[in-house]
């Protein structure tokens, strides 16, 4: 596995608060703050000792902004702040830009009528593969593509199927040569070049979306299998209970905005 030089310095986070009770979900769940509210406090003591955590003020008027990764892609030391698809969430980018801002070199912004969720973009080293999705569309792959040649990057797209809500949902990087995902998702061609890929199974389809620290990965409890074949792979593995946030289609990756 090949990680990036220096690894990871900083990670935004943003815990819940009781406007999480309305946040955006497929799965029609009741969702309960207090209970999320613990399970991020879990969370963040997995990511203490890893890189230094930016905790933000919960949003008393954003239900959907604990998952900080959809406001952001971060590339070669600068950021490009998103437009989400989801209008509900269109004030949650500039709510953190602040913080963001003192953590990056400089900072620029999709332009409307573009949208683009962090969500969607995968980053593998100097390649960000965008997932065309329901939140993301041209133009804002257009804008990503852009920035990421100014970042000395590139973008590859890859087609976010039916059902799946962003790219990272379905599939997360390990390394900057090692992915985790579901079959589906790792047979697209903007991934054939990657040289490990873990598919999980059907019932662990939560770990596809994973987060990687260095030589560590956050993975939601109750995924075995996986966890078994990440360790293997030379990882260290922690598992956390996550299950309110899976109620809101989110997972490891998107609670955090990782620099």
């Amino acid at each position: 596995m090949t990680t990036a030089p220096g690894g990871p310095r900083a990670a935004l986070v943003r815990p819940p608060s009781d406007a999480f009770a309305r946040a955006i979900s497929s799965t029609g769940a009741v969702l309960d703050p207090a209970r999320a509210r613990a399970q991020h406090a879990a969370y963040r003591d997995a990511l203490a000792d890893l890189v230094e955590v930016v905790t933000l003020s919960p949003d008393e008027e954003l239900p959907d902004a604990c998952f900080v990764d959809d406001c952001a892609v971060v590339l070669g030391g600068r950021a490009l702040l998103a437009r989400p698809g989801a209008p509900s969430r269109s004030a949650e980018p500039e709510r953190l830009a602040g913080a963001l801002e003192r953590l990056v070199d400089g900072l620029e912004r999709i332009t409307a009528p573009a949208t683009l969720d962090g969500g969607d973009v995968l980053r593998l080293g100097r390649t960000l593969v965008a997932g065309r999705s329901g939140r993301t569309g041209e133009d804002g792959i257009a804008q990503l593509a852009a920035f990421a040649e100014v970042a000395g990057g590139r973008v590859e797209i890859a087609a976010v199927p039916p059902g799946t809500l962003h790219l990272q949902s379905a599939v997360t990087a390990l390394a900057d040569d090692t992915v985790v995902g579901t079959a589906e998702l790792l047979e697209q061609p903007a991934l054939r070049g990657v040289a490990t890929k873990l598919v999980v199974p059907p019932e662990e389809v939560a770990a596809a979306n994973a987060l990687a620290l260095g030589t560590t990965v956050i993975l939601p409890a109750g995924c075995p299998r996986t966890a078994a074949a990440v360790a293997a792979l030379g990882f260290e593995v922690r598992e956390v209970d996550l299950s309110e946030f899976a109620k809101a289609d989110g997972g490891a990756t998107c609670l955090s905005l990782v620099v």
